[in-house]
């Protein structure tokens, strides 16, 4: 990541834009009069652009019903038709696995309007990892040259794994794991939410997936920048998240390219070249960094970047490794076991198959081939529900949950 952390955003591919966000944004204020209303007069009031993507842009909005923030992702209509099918496995998969899982930023509603197709998202207030490691890193002074000490990584980092075995449970890769990708919501420490779905994809039973190289370059695995004969994607993810703990750390990339022009292929060989010929300690701009870092971690990361994808870490040798299981002071532990507690009431309702739905899908399926054409005269809002769970927020003991979503983002 050179210098700073917040510099990797390079991507192969466009992704799908997510409720990523660097601030938080008054829920009273009234809009500025230049914000464009999208056609959602009716039912939300746009407040404020968190973020732009390849397809869209998501904004920060308020439901005009319940007055809670939401993050809407916004496409302007018509859609090519190539493109919504991409759309359409992004918002069901999201729908899915962030019902179920309260790691994952929850995917609530579609949203219609005579000029926009939304995806509605839920609003989480913190950030992202990035502007939360870039601020830790310039104090690292204090943690022994750490952007965040190996606590605190710790409990960030079982959270991902968490969502990602999720995902992988549910035959999901996502394919673009990095601190762009990871929100922080409101809760003291904070809770990790794992975001943009944009490039994740379904496989079958014990398939490989295409040879397309797809991601994030500093993220990619060895055989995704090769890409000659497919890869595993959940190998794909275990890499990927390697190399998010150890900048979550470090503050830099354990794998980079001088050469700003991600999009050139010398860039990549150039990266890949350091990941074969090498092991990561022995990168030159990681010697001092490996110095700092514990043995149970140095195993850890040896076994995440195996070149081999076959012989690299899964994800359940990684939640049996020594470092990964390590105590952590009561601070985190409670905020995990709040965590935990909340996720039990989702799990039930997810063994009941609460959030499956064959109406909704069909449902969906209509509304986006709507959204293809140009809107007719006549046509109204339409509003189709995701949401098959209720969000256990409400099970969280007082001061952790403190205020409503809505206080969060009226506070600053």
């Amino acid at each position: 990541m050179g210098a700073c952390c917040s510099q990797s955003s390079a991507k192969y591919e466009v992704p799908a834009s997510n409720s990523k966000s660097t601030s938080k944004t008054p829920a009273t204020k009234q809009p500025k009069s230049d914000v464009p209303d999208f056609g959602l007069q009716a039912t939300h009031m746009v407040m404020k652009l968190l973020g732009r993507g390849g397809e869209g842009e998501t904004w920060l909005c308020i439901d005009k019903e319940s007055g809670n923030p939401v993050a809407i992702k916004l496409i302007k209509r018509p859609i090519p038709k190539p493109a919504i099918q991409v759309i359409k496995r992004e918002i069901k998969i999201q729908a899915d696995l962030g019902q179920g899982h309260l790691n994952i930023v929850s995917a609530d509603e579609v949203i219609l309007s005579k000029s926009y197709l939304g995806l509605i998202m839920e609003f989480v207030p913190g950030g992202n990892m990035v502007g939360y490691v870039t601020k830790k890193r310039e104090t690292k002074s204090e943690r022994g040259g750490l952007c965040l000490d190996e606590d605190e990584a710790r409990y960030f980092f079982r959270q991902l794994i968490s969502a990602v075995e999720y995902c992988h449970r549910n035959n999901v890769a996502h394919r673009d794991l990095k601190l762009d990708n990871t929100l922080l919501d409101h809760h003291k420490p904070a809770w990790l939410k794992l975001c943009d779905f944009g490039f994740a994809k379904h496989w079958q039973a014990n398939s490989n997936m295409e040879t397309m190289r797809i991601g994030t370059p500093e993220y990619m695995g060895p055989e995704l920048i090769s890409s000659k004969s497919g890869y595993d994607g959940k190998k794909v993810d275990v890499w990927a998240a390697g190399v998010l703990l150890y900048v979550m750390l470090i503050g830099m990339f354990p794998f980079e390219t001088q050469d700003d022009n991600y999009n050139n292929t010398a860039g990549l060989y150039d990266i890949w070249l350091q990941q074969v010929k090498s092991s990561w300690k022995d990168v030159p701009n990681n010697l001092s960094a490996a110095s700092r870092l514990s043995p149970e971690l140095k195993d850890l990361l040896d076994k995440m970047f195996d070149v081999k994808q076959e012989q690299r870490a899964s994800i359940d040798t990684i939640k049996a490794h020594p470092w990964f299981n390590m105590p952590l002071p009561s601070v985190y532990e409670e905020a995990l076991k709040d965590l935990e507690e909340a996720q039990r009431s989702i799990d039930e309702q997810v063994s009941k198959g609460a959030f499956q739905s064959v109406q909704r899908d069909m449902a969906l399926e209509e509304l986006l081939d709507r959204a293809v054409t140009p809107a007719l005269p006549t046509e109204e809002v339409t509003r189709l529900s995701l949401s098959k769970i209720k969000r256990a927020y409400s099970i969280l003991k007082a001061k952790n949950a403190g205020t409503s979503m809505a206080a969060v983002a009226e506070e600053e």
